[in-house]
């Protein structure tokens, strides 16, 4: 079997859980909404892993995956969409999030912090009520966010990832994943983050992936999402407990880090 260390192949394997993202997502949807969801937008898509994994759970299921830069799409169809089963049921859109027309969402998921590329109230109020007309009536937006007091100062961590398969069949070797958080600026909570990979017996991939974001806290974001229209929203948090779970909470202890899913509710 080939080896690759190709670098959206080495960040599938370090930072996204797909079974994990969608198991929770689409239960909270059947909670709220007492049906299950089919129609899924993931927005900010990248390599598409989120809908990919989607079609694959029913054959009802659709997905439509939008990002503005086309090479993570490309790298989608090249090795993801090429082998999948169900690929025709995922559509992939090069496009802004903030003007692109797909079919109403049942589920939109703005993951991995994704959204905090919009570093002004007016710029992330326009996403939301965007994000607000793509859905269905009793449609549901889903939005990742980390916090805590270490969200607010330089820091590096780093995980050894086990070797694998990527999602084309290739062999990925063991390999060290570095997050490091460059700077903070208080004023404007401004916050550079890069990603390292950390390939034995290759040179340190260094910024594989780089992020100029604001730090948007829970309050600034459920405030917007009402704004926008959204009838309610839900904070959902993973504190750090050892069984990963994500559990409601209207109030909870800040820690060093956190990690929530707010559910915007049309």
């Amino acid at each position: 079997m080939p080896m690759t260390t190709d670098r959206h192949a080495l960040y599938e394997a370090s930072v996204q859980g797909v079974e994990f993202d969608l198991d929770f997502a689409a239960s909270v949807f059947r909670r709220l909404r007492g049906r299950p969801a089919q129609v899924l937008r993931e927005d900010f898509c990248g390599t598409a892993a989120l809908s990919g994994g989607w079609v694959l759970r029913s054959p009802e299921n659709v997905a439509y995956g939008v990002d503005l830069d086309p090479d993570p799409l490309a790298w989608a169809f090249k090795h993801r969409l090429s082998r999948l089963n169900g690929s025709d049921r995922v559509h992939l859109v090069q496009g802004d999030v903030l003007s692109v027309r797909v079919p109403p969402a049942d589920l939109t998921l703005a993951y991995n912090f994704s959204f905090f590329v919009f570093k002004t109230r007016p710029l992330l109020l326009s996403y939301f009520r965007a994000a607000r007309r793509g859905l269905r009536k009793d449609g549901m937006l889903m939005l990742g966010m980390f916090g805590g007091t270490e969200a607010c100062e330089a820091m590096t961590e780093t995980r050894r990832i086990a070797a694998k398969q990527a999602v084309d069949g290739t062999r990925l070797p063991a390999f060290r994943y570095v997050w490091e958080q460059e700077r903070f600026n208080p004023v404007t909570h401004d916050l550079f983050c890069s990603i390292h990979f950390e390939v034995p017996g290759r040179r340190v991939m260094r910024r594989a992936f780089t992020y100029d974001w604001r730090l948007w806290s829970l309050p600034e974001v459920r405030e917007l999402l009402e704004e926008a229209g959204f009838r309610s929203s839900r904070v959902y948090v993973d504190t750090g407990d050892s069984d990963g779970a994500y559990r409601l909470r209207t109030s909870f202890e800040n820690q060093r880090g956190w990690l929530a899913l707010v559910a915007g509710i049309k």
